[in-house]
């Protein structure tokens, strides 16, 4: 078996293990205890985080505002991370500077930032195909893009929510941990679709966890679920760039370790590219100086041999004002409901040679797996005064599955920012508001009806409070101690059970 096979398999190994546990006994836990590290040691280089919102020292674009994208701050030797709200890497800084572009005033931290980007082909090229031949109606086909970013929402789209999204609205943060023992910043965001109003749903939970693997790399870890009812089967892990004006060189790895230059521009005509196998599993960019010491930054996504249809695409993006060196990992690996994909890929900062070095180490490490769950760990749910809770306030209500078991799915709790009431719900939209939108193809659906019109959602709303992800439910009963969500159970007052995870099951509930 070649090297880099026997070390994919023992990465699936040990993701395997970390859903099934390898014991026989529940515990509880958290839906954040869902990620596997590398084995690669931090060698002291420890993270410091904070949640307290501080500039990054760079300059963005006018009119737009960092503090509304800030989440969490995050830095290590050589590097400083602007975390967003979205889950998202909205800067990052080295002795190149700022490596994330400028911004755009119509798309803040949504577009040009590192995140996971999903799609069904299915559904985007016929509409891809119709907006290149209708150029005319390319703003009235926009509710009906299929397109979600982890960052989450435009501000510019189709009437732009009537003019009530007066900044992005990015994807709910639906849990967040600084884990000492481990030394990562674990978060769990709901996906968006990337245009409001949408007639599609977003059914993407990507969990995403930031750590530093010490000398200048920083490990992102990325869980993806899908409880949508589209298979996504073209994934960008990730989908990321940097500012050109920054690091001005590309070079792209070769399966010797050697990188060479590489030039092309990103106008969605002719994308330079490569497959995975072609290269040595990471792509790098570098100062203008022509020598080893030159500042440096990589993406080590990896080489998966049993993906072949994976690849890297890189270019400079077409108008000069972006400032902005596109790239993306293209994984084509389908993701149906109920599946689970397990992520990992690194970013190294540092002096030229030594990133180059380093990204061949950590290589091996990299890669994607799709990953089987256990039931072992149980998400526990309090419940006091004010509704229900995750963090441990009052008394012991119930316990839901903390990772995503097959014949599970994701149970949020929502609260309505009007009345104060939670709701227990498996549709994230269960509080948005619809709008009915006409599409502007001819028998979009294949038959002769003629033009047809759909509910289009609108996710932002000021009195949705997005407030967390209680855990994971069955849709049978799983033991002699599961109970099922039905009214009143005890719950508070303010609480209600909305109709779509009525009746699902939990592996224990308090019943007096």
């Amino acid at each position: 078996m070649r090297a880099g096979n026997t070390l994919l398999l023992l990465f699936a190994l040990a993701v395997a293990l970390l859903f099934t546990g390898g014991a026989s006994r529940s515990e509880d836990g958290s839906v954040l205890d869902i990620f596997s590290y590398a084995a690669r040691s931090q060698t002291g280089d420890e993270a410091a985080v904070t949640f307290d919102f501080s500039p990054s020292g760079s300059k963005w674009a006018p009119g737009v505002d960092e503090k509304k994208v800030f989440l969490a701050g995050m830095s290590g030797k050589g590097w400083q991370l602007g975390i967003g709200r979205g889950g998202q890497i909205y800067s990052l800084r080295g002795e190149f500077g700022e490596a994330v572009p400028p911004q755009r005033k119509g798309a803040p931290w949504i577009d040009e930032v590192w995140q996971v980007v999903a799609t069904s082909e299915k559904i985007t090229a016929p509409l891809h195909d119709f907006q290149n031949a209708n150029p005319k109606l390319w703003q009235e086909s926009l509710p009906f893009l299929f397109f979600i970013h982890q960052s989450g929402i435009y501000i510019s789209g189709h009437d732009q929510d009537s003019g009530k999204v007066n900044g992005p609205f990015y994807s709910p943060c639906l849990r967040k941990r600084w884990n000492k023992e481990v030394g990562a910043l674990e978060l769990v965001n709901w996906a968006q679709q990337a245009r409001t109003p949408c007639v599609w749903k977003s059914g993407l939970l990507v969990f995403t966890a930031y750590r530093s693997a010490g000398k200048g790399a920083i490990e992102i870890n990325q869980v993806l679920h899908n409880f949508g009812e589209e298979t996504l089967d073209f994934l960008n892990l990730p989908w990321g760039g940097v500012r050109k004006s920054s690091l001005p060189r590309t070079l792209l790895s070769q399966p010797d370790g050697s990188s060479k230059p590489v030039e092309g521009v990103w106008d969605w005509k002719g994308i330079p590219s490569s497959p995975l196998q072609n290269t040595g599993g990471w792509i790098s960019w570098a100062g203008p100086a022509n020598d080893s010491g030159t500042p440096a930054l990589a993406l080590v996504f990896g080489r998966n041999a049993d993906e072949p249809r994976s690849s890297v695409r890189w270019g400079t993006a077409g108008e000069a004002q972006r400032d902005y060196e596109v790239v993306e990992r293209v994984c084509k690996t389908k993701l149906a409901r109920g599946d689970s994909l397990a992520v990992r890929w690194f970013l190294v900062s540092g002096p030229l040679d030594e990133v180059c070095n380093l990204a061949n180490q950590l290589e091996k490490e990299a890669g994607l797996q799709k990953v089987a769950r256990g039931g072992d760990v149980l998400q526990p749910v309090w419940a006091d005064a004010d509704g229900l809770n995750t963090s441990g306030k009052g008394t012991l209500w119930a316990r839901f599955y903390g990772l995503p078991v097959p014949g599970t799915v994701p149970v949020f709790l929502l609260k309505d920012r009007r009345t104060g009431q939670q709701i227990i719900t498996t549709d994230p939209y269960a509080l948005a508001r619809t709008s009915p939108v006409a599409d502007p193809r001819p028998n979009p659906d294949g038959s002769d009806n003629g033009k047809t019109t759909r509910d289009a959602y609108h996710q932002y709303a000021d009195y949705i409070d997005y407030a967390d992800l209680l855990g994971f439910a069955a849709r049978e009963p799983q033991g002699k101690n599961s109970g099922q969500l039905e009214m009143p159970m005890n719950l508070p007052d303010k609480v209600q059970i909305h109709s779509s995870a009525s009746g699902l099951w939990l592996p224990a509930v308090r019943t007096n």
